[in-house]
């Protein structure tokens, strides 16, 4: 007898798998720089290569294009993404009546920074970035004017509300602002030295960087 089920499959015939979902670009995106900082950091960044890029994020290098026009591109995209300063409010986005004191610095400024010092990728990125700098000017350039520069203005508007408001007073680091990143910077290249920064150490480094600033700027 015929079978005349046309539901049936043929033998040999493989049913159809269900159509392959489409990610969104930025998750793609997430992929491709996830998979960019491990093999950077395996291979160094001269050795990479795109193809190594796109293996270790399950992409094509054509599905790696579509987002990025080269590894250049990519370890810019990388440093915006890991090594990002804390952006503390800017003044004019503070109730008039709120004081600038050490403790609201603190916890604007440098209680973020310590809180990165536990993340290894973003440990990872400085290693990279100390490492590799050079061999990517334009891209460190634009992460400092994009981002570093624009977190250091807005510390120094912070400082002189301040000083002006009298719960500051005028010293070293109000004259030279970026000052006042410099234990958190000292306390993340020892991370990237020594690997990952343990709790306590961590603790350490920010009580007496909250000590320096009050010495420093407390009336």
């Amino acid at each position: 007898m015929i079978n005349n089920d046309i539901s049936a499959a043929s033998p040999g015939v493989s049913e159809p798998g269900p159509p392959r979902r489409r990610l969104p670009a930025a998750t793609r995106v997430t992929q491709i720089l996830d998979a960019a900082l491990q093999v950077f950091s395996d291979k160094g960044f001269a050795s990479a290569r795109l193809d190594d890029i796109a293996e270790a994020a399950g992409l094509s290098k054509g599905g790696v294009y579509t987002h990025f026009a080269s590894k250049e591109e990519i370890f810019g995209a990388l440093l915006k993404r890991l090594i990002q300063p804390p952006m503390p409010a800017a003044p004019e986005a503070l109730a008039d009546e709120e004081p600038v004191t050490v403790d609201l610095l603190v916890r604007r400024v440098v209680e973020p920074m310590y809180q990165s010092l536990g993340d290894p990728s973003v440990l990872q990125a400085v290693r990279l970035l100390l490492a590799n700098g050079t061999r990517v000017p334009q891209a460190f350039d634009q992460w400092h004017q994009t981002m570093f520069e624009p977190h250091i203005a807005d510390v120094a508007r912070l400082l002189q509300r301040g000083v002006r408001q009298g719960t500051l007073r005028r010293s070293a680091i109000t004259h030279a602002p970026r000052l006042i990143l410099s234990p958190g910077i000292h306390a993340m290249l020892d991370g990237v030295v020594r690997g990952l920064v343990a709790p306590d150490a961590i603790a350490e480094w920010k009580r007496l960087h909250v000590a320096m600033l009050r010495e420093l700027l407390t009336p």
